[in-house]
This record gives C-alpha cells, sequence and structure tokens, in this order.
C-alpha cells in the first residue's frame, strides 16, 4: 500500500512539474512573439522604411564585392559578393583569430566567405507591392537555422542598396529585424 501511494504522489508530482515547464515555455515564447511584432512594426515606422519603399530593383544587378554596413551595429560582417551571371553570392566577415582580428585584416582586407546565398526578383515580405531582390540563405551549404532568414534589397542609387533582413519563423508573418546599406 505504501508503494503504490509513493508511486501515485510520485507520478502527480512529476505532472505538474511538467505541466509547470509547458506553461513557462509557452509564457517565453508568447513574450518572444510579442516583442517580434513589436520589433517588426517599429522598423516599419523607422524612417529607412520610406527609403527602402520609394527604392526600385537593382538593375543591374550587383556584382562582385559590395561593401556591407549595419546601420546603428559594429560586427565582424564586411559586405556580400555577388554573382551576378549565376544569381548567387556570399557573406564576407572579418577574419578573428582567438577572437581578436588576425593582422592581416587589419587595414587590408583579411576576409572570410561564409553563408552563400541565391538571388532573384519577387515581391517584398512586408511590402508586398514592391519587387526587391531577395537573398535567400536556403541553400544546402547553410546550416538549418539560417534558412529562416531572408534580406531584401532595393537600389536607392547606383551602385547604393538599402536592405532588410527578415526572420521567417511562421509562413506568412515575417518579422523584421534590422537594415543594412551595401555600395560598390
Amino acid at each position: 500500500m505504501k508503494h503504490t501511494f509513493l508511486n501515485v504522489a510520485l507520478l502527480i508530482f512529476g505532472a505538474i512539474l511538467v505541466f509547470l515547464f509547458l506553461k513557462f515555455l509557452l509564457s517565453l515564447v508568447l513574450i518572444l512573439f510579442i516583442f517580434a511584432l513589436f520589433w517588426t512594426w517599429r522598423m516599419q515606422k523607422d524612417a529607412r522604411n520610406r527609403l527602402f519603399v520609394n527604392g526600385t530593383v537593382p538593375s543591374p544587378a550587383p556584382d562582385g564585392l559590395h561593401q556591407g554596413i549595419f546601420l546603428g551595429h559594429h560586427t565582424s560582417w564586411r559586405g556580400k559578393k555577388f554573382n551576378a551571371q549565376d544569381s548567387t553570392g556570399i557573406n564576407l566577415f572579418e577574419e578573428k583569430t582567438g577572437g581578436q582580428v588576425s593582422p592581416s585584416a587589419q587595414g587590408s582586407g583579411g576576409t572570410k566567405e561564409k553563408y552563400p546565398f541565391k538571388t532573384y526578383i519577387a515581391k517584398g515580405l512586408q511590402e508586398k507591392n514592391l519587387d526587391v531582390m531577395k537573398i535567400d540563405y536556403d541553400v544546402p551549404a547553410n546550416p538549418f537555422w539560417l534558412s529562416f532568414i531572408m534580406d531584401e534589397i532595393v537600389q536607392i542609387a547606383p551602385g547604393s542598396y538599402l536592405g532588410k533582413m527578415h526572420i521567417k519563423l511562421i509562413p506568412g508573418l515575417p518579422f523584421t529585424v534590422l537594415y543594412f546599406e551595401l555600395k560598390k
């Protein structure tokens, strides 16, 4: 009788712990979802979005090296290298060794190529009436998590492009993360 009661008590206690963990996890997902919606709304109200909406499909398509700037952020990302003929490209990052910029990278343009992509023209994820150049990371050479990232660029001046980075976790509901610039 003691063992039966103890087993039932442990089973109930375990079920309560699982329920509380799932409730916590669901609350965390809901908080992240609400934050992502707010952040996307904020990005859509940003002055750079007006510039993006007034941009045009890149013509001619970007080709070769383009210096990248994350607006308001400092990262090791340095830009993109496009191959217009194949509609592909790859990102360029500052080379680092042991957490430090390598001597070859300081002032000499030492970069590492990572995260290939394909490009194509389509309607924007947020601006459904605007034609943009998509930069799609859903290619076999990339890690799984990168398949959820979609960049879009428009031309704002000859050789100058404004881009948006989106995360596509929920079909039909992309979250806009940031803006970036590319210059020839």
